[in-house]
C-alpha cells in the first residue's frame, strides 16, 4: 500500500468511525477496496452483498472524499422512498449533506433541492428513477451537473435488469444518462439480490468491463423454516398462537392489499398489535397516504406494533436492526425476492425467524403477477394508435376517454413505452406524443422473461418441499455455492423450529371471521370531470358531484371464490343461476346483527339484469323475508350492455351505464337497501343510487353478496 493510499485509508476509517458513531469501527469484507476503487481509481463497480454489510457507508465515504479533493456532488439513483425519509440523517453521520428530489415530496421540496443541487450545496442527492422519465429535470438539473458530477450510485441495480425480481422501467433509462457523464467519473451499482443472470445484464447496462465485489449471502442469525397451510383460517390460527410467544417484534407479509387488511383485523382481535402496510390508503390524499406510511414504519420501528402486516411496499431499505421475525403468510413469486424480503429479520440481534407459510390461493395470485408484469400487445396498440391519430398529444385521461384500459394499466404501458430506446413515445409536460419510430412489442423478450418468472416461481415451490439446508438453498438460488449447510434451519435440525400445531377452537374463531367480513362499499364522491362529464353521462346528465345523489357506505357479505361463503357466491352466480339459503341467512344476519345501517331500512330494491333476469331477484326477495321488509321493483333495465366487468376504467364504465336503468315509481318513503349479486368498481351501485335518489328515494344502503375486485 503506498503512503497516498495509507493516508487515504486513514482518513476513511476516520469517517466511518464518525458515522457508525464506534471509536473501534473497521471496515467489513470488501469496503475498504470499494471505497479505494472508486475514488482513487475511479472505475465503475458492482457491489453485491447481503443487506445490512453497509453499502450506503461505501458511497458516503466515497462521496466526503470526493468532495474533500473538490469533486462535484454524488447522484445517487434509488427506488427506496422508505429509505430516501432517513437517509438524510445517516448521511449527515458521515458529515454528507444530502437531498433527496422524489414524487412523495412537494413541489416546493423538490425545487429547493434541485436548487441547491445546481449550486452545488449538496454533497449528494437522491433520486428516484421516476425522475429520469421527466424531461425538464433531465434537461434543466441532470445534464448542466453532468460534467461536475463526482460519483454516480445506482442503488438497487437488479431494477435495471429485464430478469430481475423488482424489474423497473424506469431504470432502463439509466444507460442512457450514464452517456451524459465524462468517462472517468465512477460508478458505484449496488444490490443485496442478483444471481448471475442478472449480474451480466446489469453489468451490460453500466457499460464497459466493471469490477465486482461479491460476498457470502448467508445470515448466521437467520433460522428458516417453511409451512404449508392450504386454507387461510390455518394460518390465521397458526399466527394468532405463535406471535404471541416470539420475542421482538417484526413484519409478516402478504401478497394483496386485502389479505393484508384481513390478517390485521384477525390480529388485532387476537389481541395482539399490528398495523397493515401498502403503497396506498383508500380515502387519503398522497400527502396524507406519505405521512401514515411513515407513522406506521415508525411504530415498527419503535417496537409499538408486535407486527407490521405488509405487502411488497414495505421493500427495500427498509432498516430495523433489531427485526426479530419475518413470516410470509403467502409465498413471494422468486427465491431471489425471498432472500431480500426474509433478509430484513436478524440484521442486528443473534436469533431471528423467517417462518415462509404457503397456501392454495399462492399459484392464482403468482399466475395474476406474471400475467401482469407487462402490458398487453392489444393495450400497447391501441395507445400508439390514438396518440398517433391525435392533433397534438394526448393527457393520460384522454387516452382513458380512448381506450378500455384501467389507469394503472394505462400508466404501466406508456412508462414501459417511454423508457424504450429508441422510444415510440415522449412526454412533454403532461402530454404523450408519438415519434417517427416504428415500434413493436418485444415479444420474444416478454414470453422468455414471463417463462423465467414460472421458473422461479417453480423454484420457490421447491424450496417450500425441499430436506436439504434452506439457507444454503437460497443462497444457490443467487449462485452462491460456497454455501454450507447453516445447522439452524428446520431442514438441518430435522425438526419445526416452531410448533406447527394450533387449537381447534381458534382454527373455528378464524373461520367465523373469514365468514364476517367487514367488507366496506364505499361511496363514489365524483362522477365524472368538468371536461368529460358530459360524455360520460350524456343520458342521465348527471352532476359532476354526487352531492345529494351520493349512497351511504354499504357492504358486501364476502369475496368472490374465498373459502366459504365465498365458493358458495361463485357457485351460485357461475354454476347454478341461484343463489344458496346460507347466503341469504348470512347477509340477514350481517345486515341486521353486525351492520345496524341507521336509520334503519324502511324497503329493498335490488339492480335488474336481462342477462340474469332472475337470480338477484329471486335472492333479494327471500332477504327481504328474512329482515322482514317489503320489495319493490324500483328498477328497471330497458337496454342491454356489456358486462361491467369487462370495463376497465371509469370513462368506460360509466359509459356502460349511461341510459341502462330507468327508476320504476312512485317511491316508497325512507331509507333502502339496494341489493346487486357483485360488487368491483362500485359505479353500478353509484349510478343507480344517483337516479333512485334523483326520484326521491331517502337514503340508499347498497349490499353485494361478493365483492369481486382485485386486490
Amino acid at each position: 500500500m503506498t503512503e497516498t493510499s495509507t493516508r487515504l485509508r486513514q482518513r476513511a476509517v476516520e469517517i466511518l468511525r464518525e458515522g457508525i458513531g464506534r471509536p473501534d469501527g473497521e471496515f467489513h469484507e470488501h469496503q475498504w477496496e470499494a471505497i479505494e476503487g472508486l475514488v482513487s481509481e475511479r472505475k465503475r463497480l458492482l457491489v453485491v452483498q447481503k443487506t445490512g454489510w453497509g453499502k450506503s457507508a461505501v458511497y458516503f465515504i466515497s462521496t466526503r472524499l470526493l468532495r474533500e479533493r473538490g469533486a462535484g456532488p454524488t447522484i445517487i439513483i434509488s427506488p427506496l422512498l422508505a429509505l430516501m425519509r432517513n437517509q438524510v440523517a445517516a448521511a449527515a453521520a458521515f458529515g454528507v449533506r444530502l437531498g433527496s428530489i422524489n414524487s412523495s415530496q412537494s413541489k416546493e421540496e423538490n425545487e429547493q433541492a434541485e436548487k441547491e443541487l445546481l449550486s452545488s450545496e449538496l454533497d449528494a442527492v437522491i433520486i428516484s428513477p421516476e425522475r429520469l422519465a421527466n424531461s425538464r429535470f433531465v434537461e434543466e438539473v441532470l445534464q448542466p451537473v453532468a460534467e461536475t458530477v463526482g460519483l454516480m450510485v445506482i442503488d438497487e441495480c437488479h431494477c435495471i435488469s429485464d430478469w430481475g425480481h423488482d424489474f423497473r422501467p424506469d431504470y432502463k433509462r439509466i444507460s442512457s444518462i450514464l452517456r451524459y457523464l465524462p468517462q472517468n467519473v465512477p460508478v458505484l451499482a449496488t444490490t443485496a439480490t442478483a444471481n448471475r443472470r442478472v449480474m451480466e445484464d446489469v453489468q451490460a447496462q453500466l457499460g464497459g468491463e466493471p469490477d465486482v465485489y461479491r460476498g457470502k449471502l448467508t445470515r448466521e442469525s437467520l433460522h428458516l423454516q417453511t409451512i404449508h397451510f392450504e386454507r387461510r383460517s390455518q394460518r390465521l390460527a397458526w399466527l394468532a398462537e405463535t406471535l404471541p410467544g416470539l420475542e421482538g417484534t417484526g413484519i409478516v407479509y402478504v401478497s394483496t392489499v386485502r389479505d393484508g387488511e384481513l390478517v390485521t383485523h384477525w390480529l388485532n382481535s387476537r389481541g395482539i398489535s399490528a398495523e397493515s402496510y401498502s403503497g396506498s390508503i383508500r380515502g387519503l390524499s398522497q400527502e396524507q397516504n406519505r405521512a401514515e406510511r411513515e407513522r406506521r414504519e415508525q411504530m415498527l420501528l419503535d417496537n409499538r406494533v408486535k407486527a407490521l402486516v405488509a405487502t411488497t411496499a414495505l421493500g427495500m431499505g427498509y432498516d430495523k436492526p433489531d427485526l426479530a421475525f419475518v413470516i410470509h403468510f403467502q409465498s413471494p413469486g422468486s427465491a431471489v425476492g425471498y432472500y431480500q424480503q426474509v433478509g430484513r429479520a436478524g440484521r442486528g440481534i443473534d436469533k431471528a425467524y423467517g417462518v415462509l407459510m404457503s397456501g392454495s390461493e399462492d399459484d392464482d395470485i403468482q399466475e395474476y403477477f406474471i400475467r401482469n408484469a407487462f402490458p398487453r400487445p392489444e393495450l400497447v396498440k391501441q395507445i400508439l394508435d390514438v396518440i398517433e391519430n391525435s392533433d397534438d398529444g394526448l393527457k393520460i385521461v384522454q387516452i382513458e376517454r380512448a381506450v378500455n384500459g384501467g389507469r394503472k394499466k394505462i400508466e404501466a404501458a406508456l412508462k414501459f413505452l417511454s423508457a424504450e430506446s429508441p422510444a415510440p413515445i415522449v412526454k412533454e409536460g403532461a402530454v404523450y406524443r408519438r415519434t417517427v419510430r416504428e415500434y413493436e412489442l418485444p415479444e420474444d423478450l416478454i414470453a422468455h422473461v414471463s417463462a423465467q418468472k414460472r421458473h422461479e416461481w417453480r423454484r420457490m415451490q421447491a424450496y417450500l418441499e425441499t430436506e436439504k439446508c434452506l439457507m444454503q438453498f437460497l443462497a444457490q438460488e443467487l449462485d452462491d455455492d460456497s454455501t454450507e449447510p447453516c445447522g439452524r434451519c428446520s431442514s438441518c435440525l430435522d425438526r419445526p423450529i416452531l410448533p406447527l400445531d394450533y387449537s381447534m377452537e381458534t382454527a373455528q374463531a378464524a373461520v367465523e371471521q373469514l365468514n364476517h367480513l367487514e367488507i366496506q362499499i364505499y361511496p363514489r364522491r365524483r362522477a365524472g370531470f368538468s371536461t368529460d362529464i358530459q360524455s360520460r353521462f350524456p343520458t342521465y346528465e348527471l352532476p359532476r358531484d354526487f352531492g345529494e345523489l351520493e349512497h351511504d357506505g354499504g357492504r358486501a357479505l364476502c369475496y368472490w371464490g374465498e373459502a366459504g361463503l365465498g365458493e358458495l357466491a361463485a357457485r351460485g352466480k357461475f354454476k347454478d343461476d341461484a343463489f344458496d339459503d346460507r347466503l341469504v341467512d348470512a347477509s340477514a344476519r350481517l345486515i341486521a346483527e353486525d351492520w345496524q345501517p341507521a336509520p334503519a331500512p324502511a324497503w329493498l330494491t335490488y339492480v335488474p339484469s336481462l342477462n340474469h333476469p332472475d337470480l338477484v331477484p329471486d335472492f333479494a326477495k327471500r332477504l327481504a323475508d328474512r329482515l322482514d321488509l317489503p320489495v319493490h321493483e324500483a328498477l328497471v333495465q330497458v337496454k342491454e350492455n356489456q358486462p361491467q366487468k369487462e370495463m376497465e376504467n371509469a370513462f368506460y364504465r360509466c359509459r356502460n351505464l349511461d341510459g341502462v336503468f330507468e327508476v320504476r315509481g312512485p317511491l316508497p318513503e325512507g331509507p333502502l337497501l339496494l341489493i346487486d349479486d357483485a360488487v368491483d368498481s362500485g359505479w353500478t351501485f353509484a349510478v343507480t343510487s344517483a337516479i333512485l335518489k334523483r326520484e326521491g328515494a331517502g337514503p340508499v344502503y347498497p349490499f353485494a353478496i361478493m365483492n369481486t375486485g382485485s386486490g
